[in-house]
């Protein structure tokens, strides 16, 4: 099973992505038509529609001074739809699916997925890794992540960056100091963590209605105490044989962990059914955490609103047997993806690329680390100030935090909240703990053809095995439905692809 990120529904999305690919090409007249169009179109903001992702509690303000600033800055007008993220999935391939003219830049989440894959492969969007190298940012990208994302070794997409490893623990700082808890060191003291505040009354209201921790039917969360107790980052190349993460010693102890907690309601029985364990976190009904680090001082919005006194705070990652051990991501977080039903001219392109490569400039990068000078930081001493932390993630972070690609490294140094300041270097610090997926930037036929069908015999083995309904023995014989139903050319064409690699 291939577990980079969770799939969107396949089926109808590949035939709706290919039936307009026809459309997307046209005559040779017509594109010389349109790109002679394009070169004596007057100068001017360039209108950019776009599809992007949300996690704030409300989407981004297009009016908001930053947002402005940004547009005025890049000389566009952007049309962007902004979709939550419980619902992105379901409405890219519903856009898809529409066979309509698609928004001319497309953040797709899952970038690995066989439909998008398909998509690529059949001309649906444009490979821009031949234009990259005439923008000063966009060429200066890193190469490793570009290969993480690549189809075929061709760049399909412009990867929005992220740090290897920035995933920890964040915890009710309040619930802590009232139940007289301490920093968990171990994943032994964690575990315990969760019991007091699933048994404790740590909200003090008298009654038995939270829980340790908030899971959902993603496997993202399942994963961190997969590798947290020494084990593979879904797969494990080892002896020349390549494993998937199932089918190891450590993935059976995982679930059995799992189970006791929601033997001991220490987590959300109804897990099968929430789309973001983020939710039971902001109705103060769980305690705990795991995901992203910078997701602090962003996505708990609701949690204040509900309850002002609340406090949350970064935790560095736990020892487990093995020592500190984390699940290493791709270094990156999404990729923006250009259809040429809507993109329909290399002048188009051209013009949406000097956008994207305007937001490595060093006034975007400052206008979205530290905002508008004056009134979201001071300069002190040469170096920038926050002033009001809250005030700078409503107006600028949660506003334009979702169309970055670049990381900070042209930012103004400065003081930046303590919050940030402290996982900040947690976040650093995990890079030296990250496990790998050795099938990163693979790709399996078979999985692409069956991989949706074969994931789903594993999730739900899994779910069944945390919630009692399957023993060991269930467990494995619904692995070797996997394997005689497509799993063992997986691992046999991963192992190929990963030797042949390994010898270049």
């Amino acid at each position: 099973m291939n577990t980079h990120s969770s799939k969107l529904k396949q089926g109808v999305a590949v035939i709706a992505l290919l039936s307009v690919i026809t459309a997307a090409c046209g005559t040779p007249e017509e594109k010389k038509q349109d790109k002679a169009a394009g070169a004596s179109a007057p100068e001017g903001p360039v209108t950019i529609s776009m599809m992007n992702i949300y996690q704030s509690a409300e989407p981004p303000k297009m009016d908001s001074e930053a947002m402005k600033l940004l547009q005025e800055y890049t000389n566009t007008k952007l049309n962007i739809t902004w979709v939550p993220n419980a619902s992105y999935s379901e409405k890219v391939n519903a856009s898809i699916a529409a066979a309509g003219e698609l928004p001319q830049v497309m953040l797709i989440k899952d970038d690995r997925n066989p439909a998008i894959i398909e998509a690529a492969r059949a001309g649906m969007f444009w490979e821009v890794g031949p234009y990259l190298k005439d923008y000063p940012n966009l060429s200066k990208l890193d190469k490793t992540r570009f290969n993480n994302i690549a189809i075929d070794g061709k760049t399909y997409g412009i990867y929005r960056w992220r740090p290897i490893a920035r995933n920890g623990i964040i915890l009710r700082k309040d619930w802590l100091d009232n139940l007289g808890l301490q920093e968990p060191k171990t994943i032994d003291d964690l575990m315990n963590v969760f019991k007091a505040f699933t048994t404790g009354d740590p909200d003090k209201n008298g009654k038995n209605d939270t829980y340790g921790l908030s899971l959902d039917t993603g496997g993202a969360l399942f994963s961190h105490f997969l590798t947290e107790l020494g084990g593979p980052n879904n797969w494990l190349y080892k002896d020349g044989a390549m494993v998937p993460a199932f089918m190891t010693k450590e993935y059976m102890d995982t679930m059995k962990l799992l189970r006791q907690m929601f033997q001991d309601k220490m987590i959300n029985s109804d897990f099968p059914l929430v789309k973001d364990r983020i939710v039971l976190v902001n109705q103060g009904k769980a305690g705990a955490y795991i995901g992203a680090y910078d997701d602090l001082n962003a996505r708990f919005t609701d949690l204040y609103k509900n309850n002002p006194n609340a406090k949350l705070d970064a935790y560095p990652n736990v020892q487990g047997p093995a020592g500190v051990r984390l699940q290493g991501g791709t270094g990156y977080n999404s990729v923006f993806m250009f259809p040429k039903t809507s993109v329909k001219t290399e002048a188009e392109l051209k013009k949406v690329l000097t956008f994207m490569d305007k937001l490595g400039d060093e006034k975007v990068i400052n206008l979205v680390n530290w905002g508008i000078e004056g009134k979201h930081y001071k300069m002190e001493n040469g170096k920038a100030a926050r002033i009001d932390e809250k005030v700078y993630t409503d107006e600028v972070y949660n506003n334009l935090f979702q169309l970055m690609v670049f990381d900070n490294e042209k930012m103004l140094p400065g003081k930046i909240d303590p919050s940030v300041e402290k996982y900040t270097k947690f976040i650093n610090d995990n890079e030296k703990y990250a496990v790998m997926d050795p099938t990163i930037n693979l790709i399996s036929n078979t999985y692409m053809e069956k991989g949706k069908q074969l994931d789903s015999i594993i999730v739900d083995a899994r779910t069944k095995f945390i919630m009692g309904e399957l023993d060991e023995k269930g467990f494995e014989q619904m692995v070797g439905d996997w394997r005689k139903n497509g799993g063992d050319k997986i691992i046999a064409e991963y192992k190929e692809q990963y030797e042949k690699n390994a010898k270049k």
